[in-house]
């Protein structure tokens, strides 16, 4: 799961470079919150837990990755259309989108935290 992890990641910072070029251009500093989003959690996140899983094998193959896997690369999307919701003026939509997805985030980031509590060791020389 690591590489997938690692593999998504490097999609979300090409997203978050090229918003933020259009932020630049455009003068929309709306969108920064939604910029930040798609970096922090897309980008630097899932590249940390990939790296994560890849150093730990048994974390990365156990079915807790997965499941964390796709609570963030369904709550990751959500919670960042709901950010450029926001930047838009539209709070109606992007407040319930924003709760949807910011709480599939945070139940990613609980199993990550118990895969890793549970299967991350160390290394017996």
């Amino acid at each position: 799961m690591g590489v997938r992890f690692i593999k998504a990641s490097v999609v979300y910072f090409f997203i978050g470079i090229s918003l933020g070029m259009y932020i630049g251009f455009a003068n929309q500093f709306s969108f920064s919150s939604a910029h930040a989003h798609i970096n922090l959690l897309g980008w630097v996140s899932l590249a940390l837990a990939g790296v994560i899983y890849h150093l730990f094998p048994l974390a990365g193959e156990h079915k807790m990755a997965k499941i964390h896997y796709w609570l963030q690369m369904i709550g990751i999307p959500i919670l960042s259309f709901a950010m450029v919701l926001f930047g838009l003026g539209k709070f109606e939509i992007g407040g319930p989108l924003s709760g949807i997805g910011g709480i599939l985030v945070f139940i990613g980031t609980v199993v990550f935290l118990i895969n890793v509590f549970q299967n991350v060791q160390t290394r017996k020389a």
